[in-house]
């Protein structure tokens, strides 16, 4: 951890994403300060953190020890000042309210020296607009966590228009070297990828309520017991390949309407997929047999744990 000059780092907000963000950081090595306005919000980030630690070590994802460790690493504090004081990076974490984060962040920028790294974890706003007045906006980044955030692989990094390649290249391997899965956006855009989809799908969910196709228990049935499942592997495009380019586009141009560019010029080359061994992905019988067997390993063990719950 050392190698990338980050030793100390300060959450900003430890409410019910700072505090596991906060986690992440010290159970990989790192001092970690997690600051709230509230002396009560401070204790209650420590007690969240230990009992995640706890759930860690009572799975064996970690060590008792190594829980221990992390846990003697995090640290309450009520003062802003105090809590930035020293720290190599800075990870913000509060209320999605612009004026809010412009205010935390032009405060940041005269408290950390210009080194400093100073993350948000906005999940609706852009970097460029959160530095507005700042004169450091080039060390400001976005470091989108999924909560939980300890337990969720994904980040989403997105610079602002004032970004350095930098600041982006250096929180990246970071998160990497804390075995996070990290896509780096490829354009500044609100609510960033992650967001924009469960917002698409959400839309449709209460427009199938709304339309009185669904009841709220049926849409959840639909996704925790149907697809949700099956694209914890596949996701989206790689599902694709899974059953075949060829009848993505054949389903697309049966109902009279055109299948995605991009699928009909796969299609149009031969490449349909798994089935022909290039598709989104390139695959070889290894990787297809490999993922099959992940796939229905995991769906066995969710299937069984169903069962004996008596879900279904």
């Amino acid at each position: 951890m050392k190698e990338n000059g980050i030793k100390r780092v300060a959450i900003i907000g430890a409410g019910l994403m700072g505090f596991g963000i906060g986690v992440e950081y010290a159970r990989f090595g790192y001092e970690v300060v997690l600051y709230n306005t509230r002396k009560e919000s401070s204790e209650n980030a420590m007690k969240e953190a230990k009992a995640a630690l706890d759930l860690m070590a009572e799975t064996e994802l970690i060590t008792l020890q190594d829980a221990a460790a992390a846990c003697r690493r995090l640290q309450p504090s009520t003062d802003l000042d105090g809590a930035v004081k020293g720290a190599d990076l800075v990870v913000e974490s509060v209320r999605e309210v612009l004026e809010l984060k412009q205010e935390i962040f032009n405060r940041m920028d005269k408290l950390c020296p210009p080194s400093v790294i100073l993350a948000t974890n906005t999940s609706t706003l852009r970097v460029t607009d959160i530095v507005t007045g700042m004169q450091h906006p080039e060390r400001v980044v976005a470091t989108h966590y999924f909560q939980p955030p300890h337990l969720i692989p994904l980040v989403e990094v997105c610079a602002g228009q004032k970004t350095s390649p930098a600041t982006v290249a250096a929180i990246t391997k970071i998160l990497r070297d804390m075995r996070k899965k990290v896509v780096v956006m490829k354009m500044e855009i609100n609510s960033f990828i992650g967001n924009r989809l469960q917002g698409a799908i959400g839309r449709e969910c209460q427009a199938l309520v709304d339309k009185g196709a669904a009841t709220p228990e049926m849409i959840d049935d639909v996704i925790t017991y149907g697809f949700g499942r099956r694209m914890t592997y596949t996701g989206y495009f790689k599902r694709f390949d899974l059953i075949g380019l060829d009848l993505i586009y054949d389903t697309s141009t049966n109902r009279g309407g055109q299948a995605w560019p991009p699928v009909a010029e796969k299609v149009r080359r031969g490449e349909l997929g798994m089935k022909s061994g290039k598709g989104f992905y390139e695959w070889t019988e290894e990787d297809i047999k490999a993922l099959h067997r992940r796939q229905n390993l995991d769906l066995i063990r969710f299937l069984k744990h169903d069962m004996d719950n008596h879900r279904i």
